[in-house]
Parts: C-alpha cells; sequence; structure tokens
C-alpha cells in the first residue's frame, strides 16, 4: 500500500520527469512508499519507451492513451491517473517540478492526520506564488471519492487550479505548507527552455478562452455542487 501518489501527465520531457521522480524519491522519508502514476500520450516515443529508465520501477503504474479514441481534455488526465492510483494521497503532479525539502511526505501526511474527515487541499512552496496560489497540490482520495475529479473536465491547460484552489477556500481547507519547498520549473519563471510540450500548452491556451470556460454557468454551478459535496463531508465527520 502506498501512502502517497504523484499522479502525472507528461509529454516529451523524459529529463524533466526524471528529475522529478528521483527527487521525490531521495526527499522522502519512505521513499518505497511514494507511487508515480503517469499518463504518456501514445505518439510520444521518447517517453514510452524512456519510462522504463526510472528508478523504483515496482512503485509505478503507466497509463498510454489509447491511438484508437479521441484525445483527452488536458485537466481529466491527472483524474484518469487518481483512478490508476492505489495510495490514500494524490499528488497533482508534473513534469516540471523538483522536489527540495527532506521528509516532505511525512509532513504531508501529518497534515492530513489533522483533519478526521480528511478534505483539505495542501499547497508547498512553489518558489514563485508561495502562500498567494497553490498551482500543485495535495489532495486525501476522501476528497477525489467525493467530487469524482480533481478538477472537472473543461479546461485545455489553465484555470483548473483556480477552480481548485477556490472551493478549497470556501469550505475553509486551503492550506499553505510553509515548511515544503516543491520548486516548479516553469519556462515563464525563466527556469526552463520554451519545449514543444510548453509550445503545445500555449497554442491550446490561444485557441481556447478558459477563462470564459472558469466564468461560464456550467463551470460556477459544477464549482456550488463541489464545495456543498465537500461541506457535507466535512459535517458527517463532526
Amino acid at each position: 500500500m502506498y501512502n502517497i501518489s504523484l499522479v502525472t501527465p507528461t509529454r516529451k520531457r523524459l529529463d524533466g520527469l526524471k528529475r522529478m521522480w528521483h527527487s521525490a524519491l531521495d526527499t522522502a522519508k519512505e521513499p518505497d512508499k511514494i507511487e508515480l502514476v503517469l499518463y504518456i500520450d501514445h505518439d510520444d516515443i521518447e517517453t514510452v519507451n524512456g519510462y522504463h529508465e526510472l528508478r523504483n520501477q515496482d512503485n509505478i503504474v503507466v497509463i498510454i492513451s489509447d491511438p484508437d479514441k479521441p484525445k483527452e481534455i488536458y485537466t481529466n488526465l491527472h483524474n484518469i491517473c487518481c483512478e490508476a492510483s492505489t495510495a490514500d494521497i494524490f499528488f497533482q503532479c508534473v513534469d516540471d517540478i523538483v522536489f527540495r525539502t527532506d521528509n516532505w511526505d511525512e509532513i504531508v501526511i501529518n497534515k492530513f492526520n489533522e483533519f478526521d474527515d480528511k478534505i483539505a487541499y495542501l499547497f508547498p512552496d512553489d518558489c514563485h506564488w508561495g502562500s498567494k496560489f497553490g498551482t500543485h497540490g495535495f489532495f486525501h482520495k476522501a476528497w477525489y471519492n467525493a467530487l469524482g475529479h480533481i478538477s472537472p473536465p473543461y479546461f485545455t491547460v489553465d484555470w483548473a487550479d483556480n477552480y481548485i484552489n477556490d472551493i478549497a477556500k470556501a469550505v475553509d481547507r486551503w492550506i499553505y505548507l510553509e515548511n515544503v519547498t516543491i520548486e516548479h520549473m516553469h519556462w515563464t519563471f525563466g527556469k526552463m527552455e520554451f519545449d514543444e510540450t510548453a509550445r503545445d500548452g500555449h497554442q491550446r491556451r490561444r485557441e481556447t478562452n478558459n477563462e470564459a470556460i472558469y466564468k461560464s454557468f456550467e463551470t460556477i454551478n459544477k464549482m456550488r455542487e463541489d464545495i456543498q459535496k465537500l461541506r457535507e463531508c466535512i459535517d458527517e465527520s463532526k
């Protein structure tokens, strides 16, 4: 049984994926209880062939997209990974972050144990937004089971994190882990090159008005439903 799953869509960033996964293992108190769940596009031949180079293969679950099915919307990929996870806690992970804090897993588990209902969004210092915003964070499976998703499959690249932050704030479970640093090496921060994967994301950003989707009636209504479901979980545990 794994304690924490790093649910990770990845595309054409094998080196970044290795850096992320190995940094997580090297800094975890119990690396053998950390799971990696990967979603890889079938046409990403480098990663399909190269993920075997990652350490701790027994801890890795791999989902490869079906070439005969339509391409999944980006913000559903984390949900697909959650379905394949065997852990109690999920980290909404990506291939351009680096774990910097020793025993980060113990800190996360202890924080969740402060809540009988386990309903919380815990986000680390990403070395850019700090306490202001959680671009990537930790969820317990109780949150996922209540909603059926981390975020709804509406967004092609951005604004899923806004959705998550807002519903966590609404139920007063938006929690900054000031003693955990997981650095986001995003190209807009000048920490990596503007590579093919970044260009693909930027193209989707131009083609789809995700802000408008976020502010749409459908999304607002879904947010209200999710907030109510989380409040019910919290109330039931009292």
